[in-house]
C-alpha cells in the first residue's frame, strides 16, 4: 500500500483548490441573484410607471432569478460536500500525526447500552479516550452499534477471516470511504434502526381500512380530491353554489374522523425521519454502485436487490419522498390546499402500500449499511496504520486448547514512535505455541508506573481487535478465539453499598464463571486481591489462579506482592512463569524502559516516587 500520508496530503490539497473555486462560484451566483432582483425592480418600474416595456418583458428577470436559485442550491451543496471532504482528509492527517481522537466519537450511547460488560471498561473500549473513538467512522447509529458489538464479542475464525478480507479490500479504496463519509444532506444520522425496522416489519393486520386493496382506495381518494377541486371551482367561478362542495366535504370529514387514528398509526415511525432516510438512501446507493471482490462484501451488496428487481436505494428513496410529502402539511401556507386534496390520507395510504411491499426488506438494508460502515471503519484504521498486521486466528484444538502467541505487541492507542513492544506467549498446551516451552499464565511483577497495567490492556485490546477482524499492533500474532475476562479498573460504590474489595471479588467470580462457557478464557487480573491482608491475598490469589488454569484458561496476573510471585517458583508448577518490569533511579529521577523481562522484580520504587513528589519519607 502506498504511503497514507502522501495520499491524504495530495487529496487534501486537491479538495482545498476545488473548495476555493466552488466558493468563488457561489459568491458569483449570489451576487447574480441580487442583480436579477434589482433588474426586475427596475424593469417593473419602467413597465408600470413609464409604460416603456411590456409587462412580460419586465418580468423576465424573475425567470432568471428562479434559475439562479436552483443553481445556487446546487453550488451550496457542492461547497458543503467539499468542506466535508477536506475535513475528512485533514482528520486523517491528524490521526497519522498521533491525534487519533480526530473524526471519532466515544460512543456514549453504545457504552450506556453495554454498562457492566466484563471487559469494556477495563480495556477503555468506549469514552472520550477510547478504542472505539479511534476506530469509528460510522455516520449511522447502526454502524456504531455493530462495530461495538464486534469489539464486545469474539467472532469465530471463519467470520474473522471474511472480515479481514473485506477490510483489506476496503483499506486502499479511499475514494469509496470518502464518499461514505461525506455524501448526503445529513452529516450524521441518529435514526434508530430497531425502531424503523420495527415499523416496517410490523404485522399489517389492523392497518388502514381497505389497505389490502390500496390501489382502489387510493384511486377513490384521488377522485374525491378531484371532486373537491371541481365543486369549489363551480362554487367560486360558475355559480353552482356551496351545496355540492359542502356535501362532499361533510362526507369526507366524517370518513376522516373515523380513520384518523389509524392513519396516524400507519405513518408513526417514519414521520420525523426524512433527513435520516435521505442519508440511508445515499449510503445504499453508494454500496450498490461499488464493485466488490471479497466474498463478504459481494454477499452484502447482493442483498440490496429486491425480489421485484428494484434496488434498495430506489425503494428507500421513494419512502423518503413520501415522508417529505407528508411533512408538507407542516407548512401553514400549504395546509388549506392539503385539506382540499385529502393530502394526508393519500400519502398515508401510499406509505402503507410501500410498507406492505418493502417493509420486510428494511431490516436487511439497515444491517448491510451498518456492516459496510463497520468494515469501512476498520479499513480506515488499517489504511492509517500500514505497519499493523492482520493476525492469524485458528480454531482451538480438542479440550478447548487456548493459544496466544504475540511478538512485538504494542498498545494501539499509544503513538507509534513512543510505543514499546513486548512478546507474550501463552498456551494451555505448550506444543501449540511453537518451539520452546510456553506457560499457561504469566505473573507480572514490577514497581509502580512500570507498565504492568498497560501490558494487560495491550494484550486485551489486541485480542478484541483481532477477533473483530481488525489489524493489530504487533509484528505477528496467532491466537484462538478467546473470551476475555478482566479485573483492572475497580471502584467502590456508595450507591450499591460495595467496597472496592467486594467489587473485585464479584468481578473475579464473573471471570471464573466465564470458564464454564465453551470458548477458552483469557484472564487479565491487575493487582489481584490487593485490598486485603498479605496472608489472605496469597492464599486467595493462588487458589483462584490454579482454578483458572485447571479450567483451561490462559492469562496474565500483575502484582506488587513478591510472595504471590513465589507461586510460579514451585518446581511442580510448570504452567506459570514470572516476568517483570524494572526501573532505575538516575539523578533523582525514576526512568522506565517498559521492557518485559524474565524473573521476578528485585526493586521497589514506592519510596522514591513519594520523595519525588515532595513527601518526607
Amino acid at each position: 500500500m502506498k504511503d497514507p500520508r502522501s495520499i491524504c496530503e495530495r487529496r487534501a490539497a486537491q479538495r482545498d483548490g476545488e473548495l476555493q473555486r466552488a466558493r468563488r462560484i457561489e459568491r458569483t451566483v449570489s451576487w447574480s441573484r441580487l442583480a436579477a432582483v434589482l433588474l426586475l425592480a427596475v424593469l417593473a418600474w419602467l413597465s408600470i410607471q413609464e409604460k416603456l416595456l411590456p409587462l412580460p418583458v419586465a418580468a423576465s428577470p424573475a425567470l432568471l432569478f428562479l434559475a439562479l436559485v436552483v443553481v445556487h442550491e446546487r453550488v451550496v451543496r457542492r461547497v458543503t460536500l467539499l468542506e466535508r471532504s477536506r475535513t475528512f482528509y485533514r482528520q486523517s492527517l491528524a490521526r497519522l500525526d498521533g491525534d487519533w481522537r480526530q473524526g471519532g466519537h466515544g460512543g456514549t450511547h453504545v457504552a450506556a447500552e453495554h454498562a457492566g460488560h466484563l471487559y469494556a471498561d477495563d480495556l477503555d473500549l468506549f469514552g472520550p479516550d477510547s478504542l472505539f473513538r479511534m476506530l469509528s467512522r460510522s455516520r449511522t447509529r447502526g454502524g456504531d452499534e455493530l462495530l461495538a458489538a464486534w469489539l464486545l464479542a469474539p467472532a469465530a475464525p471463519e467470520v474473522v477471516r471474511r472480515r479481514q478480507n473485506a477490510v483489506k479490500e476496503l483499506a486502499p479504496r479511499l475514494g469509496f470511504r470518502e464518499r461514505l463519509a461525506v455524501q448526503g444532506v445529513a452529516a450524521r444520522s441518529e435514526l434508530d434502526p430497531a425502531a424503523l425496522a420495527g415499523w416496517a416489519e410490523r404485522n399489517t393486520s389492523g392497518g388502514l381500512p381497505g389497505s389490502q386493496g390500496s390501489v382502489l382506495v387510493r384511486t377513490l381518494l384521488a377522485l374525491a380530491a378531484a371532486v373537491n377541486v371541481l365543486t369549489l371551482s363551480g362554487w367560486l367561478l360558475w355559480g353552482w353554489g356551496p351545496s355540492p362542495f359542502l356535501a362532499a366535504a361533510v362526507l369526507e370529514i366524517l370518513w376522516s374522523l373515523s380513520v384518523r387514528r389509524r392513519i396516524a398509526t400507519a405513518v408513526v415511525g417514519v414521520a420525523r425521519a426524512s433527513r435520516d432516510l435521505n442519508l440511508l438512501a445515499v449510503l445504499l446507493d453508494l454500496v450498490e454502485r461499488e464493485r466488490f471482490e471479497s466474498p463478504l462484501l459481494v454477499e452484502l451488496a447482493a442483498e440490496l436487490t429486491n425480489e421485484d428487481g428494484t434496488t434498495a436505494s430506489t425503494s428507500a428513496g421513494r419512502l423518503r419522498r413520501l415522508v417529505d410529502l407528508l411533512d408538507s402539511m407542516r407548512n401553514a401556507f400549504f395546509v388549506p390546499f392539503g385539506l382540499l386534496l385529502l393530502w394526508t390520507p393519500q400519502v398515508a395510504y401510499a406509505i402503507d402500500s410501500w410498507r406492505r411491499r418493502y417493509g420486510g426488506r428494511v431490516g436487511t438494508w439497515l444491517r448491510v449499511v451498518a456492516e459496510i460502515e463497520a468494515l469501512a471503519s476498520l479499513a480506515s484504521h488499517a489504511f492509517e496504520h500500514p505497519e499493523d498486521i492482520f493476525p492469524t486466528v485458528v480454531a482451538p484444538g480438542g479440550d478447548r486448547r487456548a493459544v496466544f502467541v504475540g511478538h512485538g505487541l504494542g498498545h494501539p492507542l499509544l503513538p507509534e514512535p513512543v510505543c514499546v513492544s513486548n512478546d507474550v506467549v501463552l498456551a494451555t498446551d505448550s506444543a501449540d505455541a511453537g518451539p520452546g516451552p510456553a506457560p499457561q499464565a504469566l505473573i507480572v511483577s514490577g514497581s509502580n508506573m512500570s507498565g504492568k497495567s498497560t501490558l494487560l490492556r495491550t494484550v486485551g485490546t489486541n485480542v478484541a481487535l483481532a477477533l473483530a477482524g481488525a489489524p493489530v499492533r504487533a509484528r505477528s500474532l496467532r491466537l484462538t478465539p478467546l473470551a476475555i475476562g478482566s479485573s483492572i479498573q475497580l471502584h467502590d460504590s456508595l450507591a450499591e453499598g460495595q467496597s472496592r474489595f467486594y467489587a473485585e471479588i464479584t468481578k473475579l467470580k464473573s471471570v471464573l464463571d466465564l470458564t464454564a462457557e465453551p470458548m477458552p478464557v483469557l484472564f487479565l487480573l491487575d493487582e489481584i486481591l490487593h485490598g486485603t491482608n498479605s496472608h489472605d491475598r496469597r492464599a486467595g490469589a493462588e487458589a483462584l489462579i490454579r482454578g483458572l488454569l485447571d479450567r483451561g484458561a490462559i492469562g496474565l496476573v500483575t502484582t506488587h506482592d513478591l510472595a504471590l510471585a513465589s507461586i510460579a517458583e514451585d518446581p511442580a508448577e510448570s504452567r506459570l512463569r514470572n516476568v517483570h518490569f524494572q526501573d532505575k533511579l538516575e539523578d533523582g529521577r525514576i526512568h522506565f524502559d517498559y521492557q518485559l523481562r524474565e524473573g521476578t522484580v528485585t526493586r521497589s520504587n514506592a519510596l522514591d516516587l513519594m520523595r519525588q513528589v515532595g513527601l518526607d519519607v
